[in-house]
């Protein structure tokens, strides 16, 4: 696809608590650091807005919704998107060239390959495994059916975590065998469903990052297992290794 003349931008959401907010604005600044010219998108709630937020060239207010992320991806002003986490923290200058690496694809993610299973949680269940991490993702906000993507992903995650949908057995009943009821809690699981079960999205063209740990190096990854230098990190995740609480936010010395 042609993508000469089509925005391009940068979009986090922090929902619910203050702290999101913050770590989202410091987010905001390391991508600015490196690339002042980058527009960028916050999504968050209107409780939370200060002087801080003028880091962002776009703002879209949401609810305290628990995966507004999602709500908030579908809503991006910008004709091809890089959503990324707010946990997270931008240390390379390649982050302008992020949109490179879409290449002829729809949407791309970083994977879940079985070498970094000792530092996640259920990847691996009777129905299937989890391939795609939504911590980071680029995709042609544009193009109608990937936006129907990201909205589906909103919409069943929300009924799954609600208990109001499930995949369904022979019987017609949810399937709990296959798809344990823990995964609920996921919009990991509501990701596999879309793009690996459903029909409606079966010509999208999903892929994951060459090079994907440079787009999201989760900071509990044991460098040395894996094929890559702390220096040429584009992102780094702080996900678990962040109090998640309502405390004062404490960033990580990487």
């Amino acid at each position: 696809m042609q993508s000469k003349n089509l925005t391009k931008g940068y979009l986090v959401v922090a929902s619910r608590k203050k702290r999101f907010y913050t770590l989202a604005i410091n987010l905001l600044n390391s991508i600015k650091d490196f690339y002042p010219e980058a527009k960028c998108c916050l999504v968050t709630e209107e409780r939370f807005l200060d002087e801080s937020s003028s880091v962002a060239d776009d703002i879209i207010i949401c609810t305290d919704h628990y995966r507004a992320k999602l709500w908030g991806m579908s809503k991006t002003p910008y004709d091809i998107t890089f959503y990324i986490d707010a946990d997270m923290d931008c240390a390379h200058e390649d982050i302008k060239n992020v949109f490179d690496e879409l290449g002829d694809n729809d949407l791309v993610f970083t994977g879940l390959p079985r070498d970094r299973w000792y530092i996640f949680r259920d990847t691996e269940f009777t129905g299937g495994t989890f391939k795609l991490c939504g911590a980071v993702c680029l995709y042609r906000s544009h193009v109608p059916l990937v936006k129907e993507f990201i909205e589906d992903w909103f919409y069943y995650y929300d009924l799954q975590k609600n208990k109001e949908w499930w995949p369904l057995d022979k019987n017609g009943l949810f399937d709990e065998v296959n798809y344990p009821r823990h995964l609920r809690l996921w919009d990991q699981f509501t990701l596999w469903w879309l793009s690996e079960k459903n029909e409606k999205y079966k010509d999208l063209k999903i892929n994951v990052f060459d090079n994907d740990l440079r787009w999201n190096c989760w900071m509990g990854l044991d460098l040395t297992r894996h094929d890559i230098s702390r220096s040429d990190v584009v992102l780094f995740h702080y996900s678990a290794q962040v109090d998640k609480s309502d405390k004062d936010v404490i960033f990580i010395d990487y």
